[in-house]
């Protein structure tokens, strides 16, 4: 199992077109390294073929594109 599955799999489980979490609840499926509060380029949409990021993967895998509010701490995940 890889590092962020579960929240392929969190994401996979829903038909909503978007979704909505806090980094705490980011972290109730898989802990958050701090660079993750620190750097909204962590949670860029890169291409997956190329990315050696594994976060981005997982909730692209699930078919989803991120967009982070660091300020919040706040992660919108929209439907691709």
């Amino acid at each position: 199992m890889a590092k962020y599955d579960q929240w392929r799999d969190h994401l996979e489980g829903t038909d909503l077109p978007t979704i909505i979490m806090t980094f705490d609840e980011l972290e109730e499926l898989v802990p958050l390294p701090s660079s993750a509060r620190t750097y909204d380029l962590w949670w860029a949409n890169e291409d997956v073929n190329t990315t050696a990021h594994v976060q981005c993967k997982s909730w692209q895998a699930a078919g989803y594109v991120a967009d982070v509010d660091m300020r919040r701490g706040v992660v919108t995940f929209t439907r691709r």
